[in-house]
C-alpha cells in the first residue's frame, strides 16, 4: 500500500495500481462530483441596487452607521455571511491619503457583488468635506449610494 494526500485526507492505494489507472479512474469521478455542484442557471446581477443584500462585516462606528442609514434607506443589511441567500454586495471601506505636501485624504466605499467580485457602486470623498462624527459621515456616504441606485452596465 502506498500512502498519498487528497483533499487533505490521505488515502492508501494499492502499489498494484499503475499511476494511470488511478487519474483515469479516481480524477474523473472527483471532477464530476465539483461539476454537479455548480448551480444549474446562470447567475443575472439585479438591475439596482435595491435588489441586493448588503453585507456590513465592519464593527466599528463608521461601519453600524453606514449599515444603519441602508437600513433606513430600505436596503436589506446583514452583519454576518448566509449561505443560499439573495444577490449579495459586500460593503468595503478604505482611506488614501495623496503623496503631495497639501493631498488630501480620501474615503472609498465600494459595494462589489459577492458572486461575481464587480463593483456595483462606489463613492469616493474628501475626508475633510465631510462630518466630525461618524454619523455625518455615514449619512453622506448612504447619501451619495442611494442618489446612485440604478447600476450602470457596461455594453
Amino acid at each position: 500500500m502506498k500512502r498519498c494526500t487528497m483533499a487533505r485526507r490521505y488515502v492508501l492505494r494499492p502499489r498494484a495500481w499503475p499511476s494511470a489507472v488511478w487519474q483515469l479512474a479516481v480524477v474523473p469521478s472527483c471532477l464530476a462530483v465539483v461539476a454537479s455542484c455548480a448551480p444549474p442557471s446562470r447567475y443575472e446581477q439585479p438591475e439596482t441596487l435595491k435588489g441586493y443584500e448588503i453585507l456590513v462585516t465592519r464593527r466599528d462606528s463608521l461601519g453600524q452607521e453606514i449599515a444603519r442609514g441602508l437600513k433606513a434607506r430600505g436596503f436589506r443589511v446583514w452583519g454576518r455571511v448566509r449561505g443560499g441567500s439573495r444577490p449579495t454586495a459586500y460593503l468595503l471601506t478604505f482611506t488614501f491619503r495623496e503623496t503631495d505636501p497639501q493631498g488630501l485624504t480620501w474615503l472609498h466605499v465600494r459595494l462589489a457583488d459577492t458572486r461575481t467580485g464587480v463593483i456595483v457602486a462606489a463613492v469616493s470623498i474628501p475626508v475633510d468635506s465631510l462630518g466630525a462624527s461618524a454619523a455625518a459621515r455615514a449619512r453622506v456616504v448612504v447619501d451619495s449610494l442611494a442618489a446612485n441606485a440604478a447600476l450602470r452596465r457596461a455594453g
